[in-house]
């Protein structure tokens, strides 16, 4: 189409030639006939959207002595909500040092955080609704908090979200969040009751295992109460003066006083037949009852894995290795003051030293029949006829018994065996810096056992009477 006969009005629009068709031609036609038009109007814009106020924050930097939970705690915040805030994981947390900067979320005003050590007014504090803080007496510690107020270890920590190294680091003037009290219920230390501890002078030769095993008192306890840092408390020397918190002097080591609760469970061991040197002898043969399946939980199912049982432990040897494969277990190595911690839940059978070799040990039944033991403890903090969750404290890692080291010794027995517990743990089998490159496997029904679990009748050290000589 050339010039056609157009009005002549407003500007002259001209349409291409059309080849496809007179549907093409009439749209082409309307848009020319259309130039005279005026042009739409704009389509409105609508406003931006405001920019959202940013969430209030403070920068704080940390001074010498302060830790990561003393300044949440100040602030009124949890930690993991700074840790979130500036991006760092559990482990950081041991990392963090002297005028680093912390992000503290949701505040708006710096606060100063108590040094560590000194007395604290509780009514500074944030306000508790399921618990209420005790403030550490001079000697006081966590197992004392444990039994005062009828608590396990583990939910004392668990509530103050503390890793292990934090509860060998407890200072008198610490507020303990104790959980399940109101804080009427709060009680002061009895100078009476021993918990003041007293002072002992080192021996010739006492190491810091010594003084655990002989005043029945943990490593972290110690190492808390004397402020010793793990390379200190591995030296400790003749003529040495440490304070030793509530324990009992050796003329008069006696069974320690049990909390309610442990009264309970010893009274629970008495009824099904759990908790005396015999008993743990026939499990290490692999003999367990219907009933004592039962009491763990389940008598037919197992739980299929297990955790990791010290949380940053390193693998020293495994199952099958020493002079000709006797040691048919696992070596976990730690440092002072770490927890042992169930691998899955079940009811403790025995906690005790009376099996020589192994020092303090503690078995449990985990439903299924599964039976793993933890020896060469520092100390145990469970008795025979506790009830514990996956990943309950059972002990502190030591190095008691025979024994080149602190370390825990885990053996898993099942029907009459010791069996390879590699595959079974979650998230792994840890080395120094690294998980090992180990297929998992589940284990669920008693009577199907994966290929991959080896197991194999338990076998003394070739040139030692005793079954682990290390």
């Amino acid at each position: 189409m050339g010039a056609g006969p157009w009005p002549a009005r407003g500007p002259v629009l001209r349409c291409p030639a059309v080849r496809s068709g007179l549907a093409l031609w009439l749209v082409c036609a309307l848009a020319c006939a259309g130039g005279e038009s005026e042009p739409a109007p704009p389509e409105p814009v609508a406003a931006p959207e405001p920019e959202p106020e940013p969430d209030p924050f403070v920068e704080h930097t940390l001074q010498a002595g302060q830790t990561l939970w003393d300044v949440a705690r100040s602030y009124g915040v949890t930690v993991r909500q700074v840790l979130e805030a500036n991006e760092l994981r559990e482990a950081d947390v041991r990392r963090l040092s002297v005028g680093q900067v912390l992000k503290i979320p949701g505040v708006s005003e710096a606060v100063e955080v108590r040094e560590v050590g000194a007395p604290v007014d509780v009514s500074t504090l944030p306000p508790l609704e399921d618990a209420a803080y005790h403030v550490l007496a001079q000697g006081e510690t966590l197992w004392d908090l444990a039994h005062t107020y009828d608590r396990s270890v583990g939910e004392i920590m668990e509530r103050n979200e503390w890793h292990d190294d934090d509860a060998r680091g407890l200072r008198p003037g610490t507020a303990v969040i104790v959980p399940g009290i109101a804080q009427a219920d709060v009680r002061a230390a009895d100078p009476d009751n021993g918990s003041r501890g007293f002072r002992h002078t080192v021996q010739r030769g006492e190491t810091i295992w010594d003084l655990a095993r002989s005043f029945r008192v943990s490593v972290s306890a110690l190492m808390a109460a004397n402020s010793l840092t793990p390379e200190r408390a591995a030296g400790v020397r003749e003529g040495d003066r440490l304070w030793v918190p509530s324990g009992a002097r050796r003329s008069q080591l006696e069974t320690r006083e049990l909390s309610p609760r442990q009264r309970r469970a010893a009274a629970r061991a008495r009824r099904l037949g759990l908790g005396t040197v015999e008993i743990a002898r026939e499990l290490l043969r692999g003999r367990v009852p219907r009933r004592w399946k039962v009491a763990a939980g389940n008598a037919d199912r197992l739980p299929g894995t297990l955790r990791w049982p010290v949380r940053r432990g390193r693998f020293v040897r495994g199952y099958g290795s020493g002079e000709g494969g006797y040691h048919l277990a696992m070596d976990i190595a730690g440092d002072m003051g770490w927890n042992v911690r169930a691998a899955a839940p079940g009811i403790v059978a025995y906690s005790g030293d009376g099996v020589r070799g192994y020092g303090n040990m503690v078995l449990v039944i985990h439903p299924g029949g599964w039976v793993p033991m933890y020896a060469h403890n520092s100390f145990n903090f469970v008795v025979a006829g506790e009830e514990v969750p996956r990943g309950g404290i059972l002990a502190e890692l030591g190095s008691s018994g025979i024994s080149r080291g602190p370390h825990v010794h885990f053996e898993l027995m099942h029907d009459g065996k010791n069996c390879d517990p590699a595959p079974l743990f979650r998230p792994g089998v840890r080395h120094e810096s690294r998980l090992a490159r180990i297929e998992p496997a589940t284990w669920r029904r008693p009577d199907q056992r994966p290929a991959s679990v080896a197991c194999a009748p338990r076998r003394r050290h070739p040139r030692s009477r005793w079954v682990i000589h290390e």
